[in-house]
């Protein structure tokens, strides 16, 4: 299974602050999935 994990941050009125995409590859579970993503929001938010 490949993933990918959409990134948006949006601020107190909802409004998009930034938006990025990124490619998580080939992934054996949907938790590792899930874990992949955040670490790039994380990531990201920096």
């Amino acid at each position: 299974m490949t993933a990918t994990a959409g990134i948006f941050i949006r601020n107190h009125e909802s409004l998009v602050m930034g938006a990025c995409i990124y490619p998580l590859g080939r992934t054996g579970d949907p938790i590792t999935v899930e874990a992949k993503a955040c670490l790039q929001a994380v990531i990201f938010r920096e």
